[in-house]
């Protein structure tokens, strides 16, 4: 009863967590409408840049996904490379009170979705993004692939 409890109180912190974290990004998140000379010159890319170091430190830490993050040899430099293709592809939206590219980062299904294989072609990746999009908006869980971390 207490490990469920335990873990009930770890995942709302969890939630809080990634909608701080969410909210702090789209805050220096630089705006399509924004000259270059105005981005460069605003502290929004050094701002948007700690708070994606945060997010990567947080899925590093997240104790569930620690089986992925092993089975994979993921590291700091794949998650941000992740996280910049995840956002050219689509995945920069909200799908059920989910920022799609930093979610994807901090569960482990999601997280072994994108690294289970290698996606070469863009059409490869676009459906991965489409899969993770649908994925949050219609509140899956579970397993999106089966992997064997025997």
């Amino acid at each position: 009863m207490f490990n469920l409890i335990s873990e009930i109180y770890r995942s709302y912190k969890k939630s809080k967590t990634i909608k701080k974290l969410t909210k702090d990004y789209l805050q220096h998140k630089i705006h399509p409408e924004m000259s270059a000379f105005d981005a460069l010159n605003s502290n929004r890319v050094e701002k948007r840049n700690e708070v994606l170091n945060k997010i990567i430190e947080q899925s590093l830490d997240e104790p569930n996904i620690q089986p992925v993050i092993k089975k994979f040899k993921i590291n700091k430099v794949k998650l941000q490379e992740a996280f910049q293709e995840l956002e050219m592809l689509g995945c920069a939206q909200y799908a059920k009170g989910h920022y799609v590219s930093i979610s994807s980062l901090l569960y482990a299904q999601t997280l072994e979705y994108i690294f289970y294989q290698n996606r070469s072609s863009r059409v490869e990746k676009e459906k991965m993004a489409f899969t993770l999009i649908d994925y949050f908006d219609k509140n899956k869980t579970g397993d999106i692939v089966d992997i064997d971390y025997k």
